[in-house]
């Protein structure tokens, strides 16, 4: 997959990964950063795949010159000026399920269609959303995968034994997770459901069953929150939904989108 950098208001680089041809199509990765190798591969056989690393994550900088969600979301509507971007999909998980409804319910004549992936930015405290900032990380493994005792599950769970490994690990995640704090400690909630009804953008809500960090009864909320949104529940499949079943993920992604209308109506005042 090609990756590229790119400049943004003299402030940022973005690592941008750049994948395929066809109708454009943003993928905002989720909390624990950019996994999807397989599931943009197959999107990218019938669209031009975008997926940028969030600030603070991979190689994108400037996660600093952020100081909250509003500054986040107008950078990501910048990123798409700088990228000549309409009339697009945007497809969002967890972390990045959350910016992408949050662009929705600001700009939605922007999209075409809207898919969001066990997204953040919800609370209920009867469901309460897992703490994975201090979560170990076998009890984080066993919230985000169906399949404890699976390869990806498994290298979630094993911290490296080496000393230079270790440190590496530990920087790795410490930047991921400082870098979700500012969006989602000491609760993800920063007040999204009064949003929610601005979002005119065909939705789909995708999620895992055995979903352990962000339940799936979330995803009943956001689907009474969002007009018309549709929910898919798959079985056998955790959080990471997007790594455990790229195949059926990537084909109910494929099916919505190709239905897309041909424009959205604007809904007055966006930004």
């Amino acid at each position: 997959m090609a990756s590229r950098t790119v400049a943004l208001r003299g402030r940022f680089e973005v690592d941008l990964l750049e994948e395929g041809a066809g109708p454009p199509l943003l993928y905002l990765h989720g909390t624990f950063g950019r996994r999807e190798e397989e599931l943009i591969g197959r999107l990218a056989g019938s669209h031009r795949v975008l997926a940028p690393c969030h600030p603070g994550y991979g190689g994108t900088t400037g996660a600093e010159q952020l100081a909250d969600l509003h500054d986040l979301i107008y950078y990501y509507l910048d990123l798409l000026d700088e990228l000549a971007l309409r009339d697009l999909a945007l497809v969002g998980h967890g972390l990045g399920g959350m910016f992408a409804a949050e662009l929705a319910a600001v700009q939605p004549e922007r999209l075409t269609r809207l898919v969001l992936i066990g997204p953040l930015g919800l609370w209920n405290p009867a469901h309460p959303v897992l703490d994975f900032f201090s979560a170990e990380p076998e009890r984080l493994a066993a919230a985000l995968y169906h399949d404890p005792s699976s390869p990806a599950a498994r290298a979630t769970a094993a911290v490296p034994p080496d000393d230079a490994g270790y440190v590496a690990y530990t920087l790795d995640r410490a930047s991921a997770m400082a870098a979700a704090a500012q969006y989602l400690w000491p609760i993800p909630n920063r007040g999204l459901a009064k949003r929610l009804h601005r979002v005119r953008t065909p939705t789909l809500l995708l999620w895992g069953e055995s979903d352990g960090l962000c339940p799936v009864e979330y995803g009943r909320e956001f689907q009474a929150a969002i007009a018309g949104a549709e929910l898919a529940v798959l079985p056998a499949a955790g959080h990471m939904v997007t790594v455990e079943q790229p195949v059926e993920v990537a084909r109910l992604i494929e099916q919505f989108v190709a239905s897309r209308p041909a424009s959205v109506p604007p809904a007055g005042g966006g930004a």
